[in-house]
């Protein structure tokens, strides 16, 4: 199990020899860390799927995930799964008492 301190490494030399040569290429180079962090972060995103957001915000919203874990999961969705569940609970509570059911069973 990885633990908070553990590096996220994999052997990508063609990888490093394409990031050298646009670092070269970009006066001030480029931050290789910050490529890596947002490359993964919408790798990870793009691989779940609606099932596995919806568990994931779950989660959140019981604290068993933090938001900034949340966030990196599940990025936009995580504001539109909001936003739907809020739609969801306002349908379900509206007041349907102007509904009327006849007694005879509508005949």
């Amino acid at each position: 199990m990885a633990t908070n301190n553990d590096k996220i490494q994999f052997r990508g030399e063609t990888e490093k020899k394409a990031t050298q040569i646009v670092d070269q290429m970009r006066l001030g180079g480029i931050n290789v860390s910050e490529l890596a962090r947002q490359g993964l972060q919408e790798k990870l995103r793009e691989v779940l799927s609606d099932e596995e957001k919806i568990t994931l915000h779950q989660r959140y919203k019981h604290g068993e995930l933090s938001e900034e874990v949340a966030e990196i999961l599940l990025g936009d969705s995580l504001e539109e799964i909001e936003r739907e569940r809020e739609a969801f609970e306002e349908a379900a509570e509206l007041d349907t008492s102007g509904v009327s059911r006849s007694e005879d069973g509508g005949q």
